[in-house]
C-alpha cells in the first residue's frame, strides 16, 4: 500500500485516510490529486467524504518550510446520491491557519466537473484505484527493512505478482491549476502535501492524516504502532527533527545486511535527505516523473513501489506489475477514472 490504512488512526475512519497524492502536468495545468478511503477497508459510512472534516492541498513555494497556499475542500452530508462541497483558497499566513476563511473558488457536487474563475478545474468522487501492488511483497519488504529479516524481495516478477488493488476504488479529489495562475508560474519550484482534518468538540481541528511522497510510512513505520498514528498528526517541517535519524538507521541497516553498498551510512544519509521531509517536489510546467534518478511530481501511472523498494534497499526490486495491466486512469480531465466508467 502507498498509505492505505497505514496506522491505527487511519483505520479508525478510512474516509480520513489519505491513500495517495499525485502532482503532475496535464493540459497546461498543474494537477493535484488526493485519494482517500480505499474500498478495501469495507467500511459502511454513508458519506464518501466525511462531512465534519476538511481535505486540504498544501503548497510550499521556492523551498519554504511552511505552506504559502492551501486549497481547502469541505463536504456536506450525502443528499440525492451526491455530496455538495465548497472549495476555498487561502494564501500567505492564512494558508497555515485553521481559523482563516480564505476565498471561495468553487462550489458543486461530487461527480460533477467544476470550473474556477481563473480557468482551473475541480472534480471529486469515487474513482478506480490507480495504485498497484502485490501486498505480500510489502509484507516481505517490511520484514526486511523494519524487522531485520532477509526475505527474497525479487520473487514478484511478471506472472507471479498479483495486484491486490485490482477492482478496488478510492475517493478522489482532483484540482487542476493553469500554469501561470495563482503563483504557480512555469519553472517555479513547489512542494506539496495533502492533509485531512477533523472538527473537534472544542471547535478546532485535529489533523488525522497527511501524505507527501508515496510509501514512506508503510516502509519506515510499523502500521500497527502509535508512532505511525502520531506521524500523521505532525507537520512536514518537523520531519527532519522527528524522523530523519530513524530513517537513516533503518536504511543503513538493510543496506549493510544485504551488502548493496560498502558505505551504508553514507548511502542512508543521502537517501534520507531525498525523502525527509515528506513533501512532493515539482517544477511547475515541467514533465512530471517519479523515478530512480529523482522525484519531480508523480503521475498516476508511475510505479512508486518499485522505485521506493529499490531505493530503500539500494538494489533492483521488481514489482512484476505495470499501470497498463488494468485501466486505472485516463489522459483527459479528471485524469482519475470515475468508478463505473470504461
Amino acid at each position: 500500500m502507498s498509505h492505505h490504512l497505514d496506522s491505527p488512526l487511519a483505520r479508525q475512519d478510512p474516509r480520513l485516510n489519505i491513500t495517495d497524492q499525485y502532482v503532475f502536468d496535464a493540459d497546461g495545468a498543474t494537477v493535484f490529486v488526493m485519494d482517500t478511503r480505499t474500498s478495501l477497508a469495507a467500511d459502511q459510512h454513508p458519506d464518501a467524504f466525511h462531512p465534519e472534516a476538511r481535505y486540504e492541498f498544501k503548497i510550499h513555494l521556492d523551498g519554504a518550510e511552511r505552506e504559502a497556499i492551501t486549497y481547502r475542500f469541505a463536504f456536506d452530508a450525502t443528499q440525492d446520491g451526491a455530496q455538495a462541497y465548497t472549495v476555498w483558497r487561502l494564501d500567505g499566513p492564512a494558508a497555515q491557519d485553521d481559523a482563516a476563511t480564505g476565498t471561495v473558488v468553487a462550489t458543486g457536487r461530487t461527480g460533477d466537473a467544476l470550473s474556477t474563475d481563473d480557468g482551473g478545474r475541480i472534480w471529486a468522487g469515487t474513482a478506480v484505484e490507480p495504485f498497484y501492488l502485490d501486498l505480500s511483497q510489502l509484507d516481505a519488504v517490511d520484514q526486511t527493512v523494519l524487522h531485520g529479516g532477509d526475505a527474497d524481495l525479487t520473487h514478484w516478477v511478471a506472472g507471479v505478482a498479483r495486484d491486490t488493488f485490482t477492482g478496488s476504488t478510492v475517493n478522489a479529489i482532483v484540482l487542476a491549476i493553469p500554469v501561470g495562475t495563482g503563483g504557480l508560474t512555469a519553472g517555479r519550484r513547489i512542494s506539496a502535501w495533502s492533509t485531512t482534518k477533523l472538527a473537534t468538540d472544542a471547535g478546532g481541528w485535529r489533523q488525522a492524516g497527511r501524505t507527501g511522497l508515496p510509501m514512506i510510512w508503510p516502509i519506515f513505520r510499523d502500521a500497527d504502532s502509535d508512532l505511525a498514528s502520531e506521524s500523521n498528526t505532525t507537520h512536514p517541517a518537523d520531519d527532519v527533527t522527528n524522523y530523519r535519524q530513524d530513517v537513516i538507521e533503518l536504511i543503513a541497516s538493510v543496506v549493510r545486511r544485504r551488502g548493496t553498498s560498502d558505505r551504508p551510512d553514507e548511502y542512508a544519509k543521502m537517501l534520507a535527505d531525498r525523502i525527509v521531509p515528506d513533501l512532493m517536489a515539482y517544477e511547475v510546467g515541467s514533465a512530471a516523473l517519479f523515478g530512480f534518478a529523482g522525484f519531480n511530481g508523480r503521475r498516476l501511472a508511475d510505479n512508486a513501489p518499485e522505485i521506493m523498494f529499490s531505493l530503500a534497499t539500494n538494489s533492483a526490486i521488481p514489482g512484476g506489475l505495470k499501470a497498463g495491466d488494468v485501466k486505472r486512469s485516463q489522459e483527459t480531465f479528471p485524469y482519475v477514472l470515475p468508478a463505473g466508467e470504461k
